[in-house]
């Protein structure tokens, strides 16, 4: 075998290989076929039995299944119709409370009392409870409380299910949009259950419903009622909705599923709101329940949803049942289990005749296969001989070519080419390795102009970094001969060219500046970003514009062409040496830490205005604070507090406040020195993700 070429050992192998296993098989083959014959029949007959009752299982549980999805989309109609209603009163609530707050944008009128108005007319009414008094303030607060006749009419209107819309004030003033003129001056809406559960603090900030009840017309109804609030964040009375059901119960009732479903709906207290025998069954369900059913009907007030085999009458039911999570109701649906099942034990029966059946064809099936079997084996060790020496020429010639070009490639000829036009894998390798070749010399020609162009585009980034850092003050102190402050300020960039800069420069002899700002985005288009920004802030500051006008005029400069979208978050201040004021404009950014002389830090309170080049014509309001000495404010930028660790979690507001009271009583420029150093520390090496500028400003 040593002495053997490639082609007549793979022959060799492929033969011994393919007829050993040929034989091995058909033998093996032949014996399992004969066994399988029995067996399967056997097994056949037990796997239909087992199918069959499977199947009526799988009836059941589908029947289940489908009663559990339509209970549960049922009752989701319902809910949502209900939620729909309690949304109209949260709106409402939250109307009235905003004419609380905002008193100065309502006007209202005077209202007539119920009695005062037409009958079946919808209309806005008022009244007082008989125990208040119509003072000037009792007069103002119901002219501001007539507005509701807007919203409380639009909701009324828009949903057919409610009744009226109604509220009642702490003061007792009773408003009211309804079709009815009944007039009860008796009436005080503090002392119904309506107000007073709406403005329980355990239902703060929630719609409550209440029990359901029938009207004087014998219709049945329900309530949901919510508190609102007034100026000052206290309750100042309720508003509601009185709800017809009748639609809701009218659909509950007609729904039907085939011969013997139907659906029912419980309320929280146990009690039937809808079943199609309400007259036939008490309407206290809890009560008159047993066994199993009353279980059903306990897990259904829980909130719950099932499908459960009950007795009902002494007839077997299948429910399924769903919350209505908005009111505490709960919707079931039941049919009789022998209808379910009707279908299952049908099917079952075809399944064992035509398993029974299936065992007579198989008998006949497996015969013909084993004479089938044995004749086709016999084919294929003939066939398997002629291939076999056909096989081994045509794949061992290509293997010896490939070897050879292989071989002389490696001398270091690559320009030499493997020439096999066969259409296997082994071409498709030869095609592969000429491939290679060609792209080794291309790569080699093309590395050393990579390398160069890569040197170039380090040393011009090496450059930008030392124009920009030249750009921003780094000289420190910055005026040595004004010791009535000290400043100091750092910028350190997250790639080779940030999008963050600080500035500070005298306006004129009594007037310091300072500006820190944030560029969106990061490297080489931030950092020309960054430049037109700082310039156009300080040559409007140099003309003698206070810090508004300023951020006015260089906002609508840089929307000019702004193509890009990119955007400056800035703060700016003034100042005044002499008089310690300090005038300021914030435009979205961080805000500032201020530290009083014998203080703690804390964040200046003044909301931000929008960033600059974000949108035209924005007007940025400025404010003003007085610093005396020793007092501390410290600018930053983003990067300090969203510098995230290997957990990534965010350095964030609290923990620089937190670690800049732990340097309060250090100098500006070791304050900032420590911030870096405890942003680094909780990085814990972390890649920095963002620039990282601090400017303080310290007056003497």
């Amino acid at each position: 075998m040593k002495n053997l070429k490639f082609a007549t050992k793979l022959l060799l192998v492929i033969l011994c290989v393919s007829i050993v296993s040929m034989v091995a098989v058909s033998t093996i083959s032949y014996t399992e076929l004969l066994n399988l014959s029995g067996y399967s029949q056997d097994v056949n007959v037990q796997l239909g039995f087992y199918a069959s009752d499977n199947s009526t299982r799988a009836l059941i549980d589908q029947a289940e299944s489908y009663m559990i999805r339509l209970a549960a989309s049922q009752a989701a109609e319902c809910n949502e119709t209900l939620l729909t209603i309690q949304g109209g009163v949260s709106v409402m609530a939250g109307f009235i409370s905003d004419v609380y707050r905002n008193p100065w944008n309502f006007r209202g009128r005077m209202l007539p009392l119920p009695n005062e108005v037409d009958p079946d007319v919808p209309s806005a009414k008022m009244m007082v409870a008989p125990t208040v008094a119509i003072t000037p303030g009792i007069r103002e607060e119901m002219m501001l409380l007539s507005n509701a006749e807007f919203v409380f009419g639009n909701i009324h209107a828009a949903n057919p299910n409610i009744n009226n819309a109604y509220l009642g004030s702490v003061t007792g003033i009773n408003f009211r949009w309804s079709v009815s003129n009944a007039h009860n001056p008796d009436y005080d809406p503090r002392l119904r259950p309506w107000y007073l559960q709406a403005i329980d603090d355990n239902n703060a900030d929630n719609a409550v419903w209440l029990d359901t009840y029938r009207d004087a017309f014998g219709f049945l109804m329900t309530t949901c009622s919510k508190s609102y609030t007034d100026g000052r964040g206290n309750v100042a009375g309720a508003v509601a909705t009185d709800i017809h059901l009748s639609t809701m119960v009218e659909e509950i009732l007609n729904f039907r599923i085939g011969e013997t479903g139907y659906a029912f709906l419980l309320d929280s207290g146990g009690y039937y709101l809808a079943h199609p025998n309400f007259d036939e069954v008490s309407p206290d369900a809890i009560a008159m329940a047993e066994g199993e059913y009353k279980d059903v009907l306990v897990s259904m007030i829980a909130g719950q949803s099932d499908a459960r085999k009950v007795m009902i009458g002494g007839v077997p039911h299948y429910i399924a049942y769903a919350p209505l999570p908005a009111t505490g109701w709960s919707l079931g649906i039941a049919v009789e289990y022998d209808e379910i099942i009707n279908d299952a034990l049908i099917m079952k029966a075809d399944i064992d005749s035509q398993a029974l059946e299936t065992r007579k064809q198989i008998r006949g099936m497996l015969d013909s296969v084993m004479f089938r079997f044995i004749t086709l084996t016999c084919l294929i060790i003939l066939a398997v001989l002629v291939i076999s020496i056909v096989i081994s020429d045509s794949v061992t010639k290509p293997i010896n070519e490939l070897t050879n070009g292989v071989i002389e490639v490696g001398k270091g000829n690559l320009e030499s080419k493997i020439d096999i036009k066969t259409n296997d894998e082994i071409g498709v390798l030869a095609s592969c390795f000429n491939k290679m070749t060609d792209d080794l010399v291309l790569y080699i020609t093309n590395l050393s102009k990579m390398t160069a162009e890569k040197e170039r585009i380090g040393a011009e980034l090496d450059i930008a970094t030392k124009i920009q850092a030249s750009m921003l003050p780094c000289i420190f102190p910055p005026f040595p001969d004004r010791s009535e402050f000290d400043l100091y300020a750092s910028m350190r960039p997250a790639k080779e060219v940030g999008g963050d800069f600080y500035d500070f420069f005298l306006i004129d002899e009594n007037t310091l500046a300072v500006v820190i700002a944030d560029v969106s985005g990061k490297g080489v288009p931030a950092a020309l970003f960054m430049v037109i920004a700082k310039t156009l802030i300080k040559n409007n500051a140099q003309e003698g514009k206070p810090p508004a006008a300023v951020f006015n005029s260089v906002n609508n400069l840089l929307c000019e062409n702004n193509d890009a979208g990119m955007f400056v978050t800035a703060f700016m201040g003034y100042l005044d040496i002499p008089s310690g004021r300090f005038s300021y404009v914030n435009a979205g950014h961080n805000p500032p830490l201020i530290k009083k002389a014998d203080g703690a830090y804390e964040f200046m309170k003044n909301k931000p205005a929008l960033i600059l080049a974000g949108f035209e014509d924005v007007k940025y309001t400025e404010y003003e604070t007085t610093l005396h000495a020793g007092d501390v404010i410290c600018l930053y930028t983003d990067g300090v507090t969203e510098a995230m660790n290997r957990e990534n979690e965010l350095f964030s507001d609290p923990r620089l406040l937190e670690k800049a009271n732990l340097y309060k009583e250090c100098s500006v420029k070791d304050l900032i020195a420590k911030l870096k150093e405890e942003v680094d520390v909780f990085a814990d090496g972390a890649e920095q993700a963002d620039d990282i500028t601090i400017l303080a400003l310290k007056i003497n």
